[in-house]
């Protein structure tokens, strides 16, 4: 049995800044498309995929319908880049319960440690080696093994005392999408920021858990991920 019916993977993005016109999720590392790291993870803990796709869309509806592997997938498309909230919106008709939703520009090889009870949770890198993916990422604080606070792109490494590196998945329910409409866009980009949902929620009394993840993690944002992802991720 799957743990998860629904997984959403986000792929809207540009690969400009990777050295690419195509679609960021499409570029290789070690011969196989980042998106194919993102769902040869996710396939065997879910059932059904849905892909946001928004930049060149018709790349990678094409990869999809041709390359992934896949049968039983969605896409929906977020035609401005406004941040990950804005794109999960996009979504909000599609899912069914408590869902997974994925960056399909964050390669991980690894395995989480699922809490035994679970309503909502994030991805969090356990023993975090690099100070440069926490910075750009966000940090985790935790108590009781609860999460109380989350920041987004921290600017400082002693703005992590006693704090976790955020991952690019998330483990949320279907009610999140209450939140992402009544939740105001931030100073910091101008747009509904995931962080200020996910920290309304926790305001509010929703309980979010830590999903500690062992293993190796890249977030893709430069050329030069391109390089450290080919070394550490086999």
């Amino acid at each position: 049995m799957k743990r998860f019916y629904d997984c959403v993977i986000l792929c809207a993005g540009r690969g400009t800044r990777m050295g690419s016109e195509h679609p960021k999720v499409l570029i290789e590392v070690n011969n196989k498309a980042i998106l194919q790291h993102v769902i040869d993870f996710w396939k065997p803990q879910v059932e059904r995929f849905t892909f946001v796709v928004g930049y060149k869309a018709y790349e990678v509806s094409k990869y999809l319908a041709t390359k992934s592997g896949l049968m039983n997938y969605k896409e929906v498309t977020q035609y401005e880049q406004k941040g990950i909230a804005d794109a999960l919106w996009n979504v909000r008709k599609n899912t069914i319960g408590k869902f997974v939703m994925a960056l399909g520009d964050c390669i991980q090889v690894g395995k989480f440690e699922y809490p035994d009870i679970m309503q909502n949770g994030c991805g969090v890198w356990k023993g975090c080696p690099y100070w440069e993916e926490i910075a750009k990422s966000y940090t985790v604080f935790t108590q009781n093994d609860t999460i109380y606070r989350v920041v987004e792109k921290p600017k400082l490494p002693n703005e992590l005392d006693g704090a976790y590196c955020g991952m690019g998945t998330y483990f949320f329910p279907d009610y999140i999408y209450g939140y992402i409409e009544n939740t105001k866009p931030s100073k910091l980009r101008h747009e509904v920021e995931i962080t200020d949902v996910i920290q309304n929620m926790i305001d509010d009394g929703e309980k979010f858990k830590p999903v500690f993840f062992n293993g190796e993690y890249i977030n893709m944002t430069s050329y030069e991920d391109i390089k450290k992802a080919e070394t550490r991720i086999k």
